[in-house]
């Protein structure tokens, strides 16, 4: 069954023509990278899944359903979400009260630090669950800038998945990390994508983690998909090695 599909989506600023005539089929449960030089519109085009931004033409579908230009609120209701390359947390506030008032807002209930929390019994399993998933039990007191980059990436996750995705969209997960925190959000991605029974969907310039983990990888290039494949099928492809990969890494 097919979870996301794109029709021939466009989109231009200006003379710049950043998503050209993309179409793709994103099955469900699929774990797929999008990769791409910079400036290749990876991130334009999932703008225009999450609904950030509209596309010119073309039409962007969720479970069968035609979700072009929809606001990100009804998407992620819808239950598309995604987390962004700089974390986007309450650094002043704890682990745990990030996660807990991110859940309140998607479940639309009072988000006061003053409610009483066994009121929300449901929200609070739901975020220790998600705490201890995630590898944060022991840190739920720490305040948000007290965490490593790495952990505050994996919060930013956590958050995410605080509001129950079908689709989960990552926006360079690895960004900035050391080499050993991004082994631990590789094995982390590919956890909780099993773990949640996620459709995911994430943007990488780590090609180690990309060719380590993705089912499918499809390729971006001015605006443009040139390939999808497999890891190997991706690294043979000659339009893929000159336009982005390379020889080296054959």
């Amino acid at each position: 069954m097919t979870t996301l599909e794109l029709r021939n989506v466009n989109k231009h600023f200006g003379g710049l023509h950043v998503s050209r005539n993309i179409s793709m089929g994103i099955e469900q449960g699929e774990l797929t990278a999008i990769i791409g030089p910079n400036g290749a519109g990876k991130t334009t085009l999932f703008n225009q899944i999450t609904g950030y931004i509209a596309p010119d033409n073309g039409n962007i579908f969720f479970d069968g359903l035609d979700i072009t230009g929809k606001d990100p609120e009804i998407l992620v209701k819808m239950g598309i979400v995604r987390a962004f390359q700089v974390a986007s947390l309450f650094i002043d506030e704890t682990v745990y009260d990030n996660l807990y008032l991110a859940a309140l807002a998607y479940h639309g209930k009072n988000g006061n630090f003053f409610t009483n929390r066994r009121v929300y019994k449901d929200v609070a399993e739901h975020c220790h669950f998600i705490l201890e998933k995630l590898g944060l039990s022991g840190k739920e007191k720490l305040k948000a800038f007290e965490l490593s980059h790495g952990d505050q990436k994996v919060l930013d996750i956590a958050i995410a998945l605080t509001m129950k995705p079908k689709l989960l969209l990552l926006d360079e997960p690895t960004a900035g990390m050391s080499p050993d925190e991004r082994v631990k959000m590789t094995h982390m991605i590919r956890n909780i994508h099993e773990e949640f029974k996620l459709t995911t969907v994430f943007v990488e310039h780590d090609m180690d983690m990309v060719f380590g983990i993705a089912d499918i990888i499809r390729v971006l290039v001015h605006g443009e998909l040139i390939a999808e494949g497999n890891a190997e099928e991706i690294q043979k492809n000659p339009a893929v090695i000159d336009a982005y990969l390379g020889h080296e890494v054959l």
